[in-house]
């Protein structure tokens, strides 16, 4: 793990510092926090919620908002009060609370947007799936399963994190001080330095990144291969498949651009950055990129799923129909009432046919 303490740099890097540890995770977390709650509210809608993928989607959209606040805010506490105060800093507990969290909604918003991918290929490809495993029950046991298994790979953080005391010359007294992400027992100290530093680049990095690119390969022959349909229905059905894998693919994409740089810096790089005036201004810099991802779900749902703006629109008409006292509003689209888009779909389109039609399976 990289050994890095933020200091007071010269013009122009604490402009850019300000800005990047200052300004951006303010606005990262208050576009974030209302676009994944808007997100979570819209997929736990009955009809919603009962695909798998959409389970996946709920706990992504979760864990995401919660990672905002952990790295974001103490920075901004930081960044404005020329660092004589932190949030985590504050007390042993906040301590320890804080390293859990920083790595735990990391390691569990990973997992969990790996499984969204891993659930959408699957469905595309497998009917047997399908059948026996998207299923919302399982998704759940599933989820819970992931947040078990990381909590305790990540428990031993709780361990870590202790005060001790200095004599102030200036003030002549005592002063108690927090160390975080170090521990009194060396060998813990040897893991969560060497060992855990794998076990991090496995769970955030190798892992995702390995099932995401097989995963968008497989789904990238089964839709783009040309296909002939024998109505006008499933060539509607194909159609929203590609818009809504996109929408996953553009999702992961975003994954591994704005975590990529991170680790680059902190694994491969760090030597080479450290020690300079730019330093700090460099590793503030990919840390806000990494948590940028985190706010941009709701951005992916909305440009992608017509089903999602239609209720994101109804939504806030109810909730204006309440403030304002006119009742509820609604669209007038001959769909009137929120939470209709059954798996994220389209609207219904008449068609035709002499057999009966099965449909496919959505998001």
């Amino acid at each position: 793990m990289a050994s890095w303490y933020r200091q007071e740099d010269v013009h122009p890097y604490e402009t850019v510092e300000l800005i990047v540890s200052g300004i951006i995770p303010i606005i990262l977390i208050v576009i974030g926090t209302f676009g994944n709650l808007i997100s979570i509210v819209i997929l736990l809608n009955q009809q919603n919620r009962g695909t798998s993928t959409n389970i996946y989607l709920i706990f992504l959209c979760l864990m995401d908002t919660i990672s905002l606040y952990q790295w974001n805010l103490n920075h901004v506490m930081y960044t404005f009060t020329n660092g004589t105060k932190q949030i985590w800093g504050q007390s042993v507990f906040l301590c320890r609370l804080g390293q859990f969290f920083a790595f735990y909604t990391l390691h569990t918003s990973a997992m969990f947007l790996t499984f969204v991918q891993l659930d959408r290929a699957c469905l595309l490809r497998s009917r047997w799936y399908k059948r026996k495993i998207a299923q919302p029950r399982i998704a759940l046991i599933l989820c819970a399963i992931i947040l078990i298994v990381l909590f305790i790979l990540n428990g031993f953080l709780f361990g870590l994190g202790f005060e001790y005391s200095i004599y102030n010359n200036s003030t002549g007294m005592d002063e108690t001080l927090i160390a975080c992400y170090y521990s009194l027992n060396q060998q813990l100290n040897d893991f969560f330095r060497f060992q855990y530093a794998w076990i991090h680049l496995v769970v955030m990095y190798i892992l995702p990144f390995a099932v995401i690119i097989v995963c968008t390969l497989l789904i990238m022959k089964k839709l783009i291969v040309k296909q002939t349909f024998t109505n006008n229905q499933l060539a509607i059905n194909a159609q929203r498949n590609r818009r809504i894998s996109l929408m996953l693919l553009f999702m992961c994409l975003a994954y591994v651009v704005c975590t990529l740089p991170n680790r680059l810096c902190f694994s491969l790089f760090e030597n080479q950055i450290v020690g300079y005036d730019y330093t700090d201004t460099i590793f503030l810099a990919t840390n806000t990129l990494m948590y940028t991802r985190n706010a941009l779900n709701a951005f992916f749902l909305y440009i992608s799923v017509y089903g999602f703006r239609r209720d994101v629109r109804q939504l806030i008409l109810t909730y204006w129909g309440k403030l304002t006292n006119k009742g509820d509003l609604h669209e007038n689209n001959g769909n009137q009432h929120v939470g209709t888009m059954a798996t994220l779909r389209e609207p219904v389109r008449r068609t035709i046919t002499t057999t009966p039609i099965k449909k496919t399976s959505q998001l």
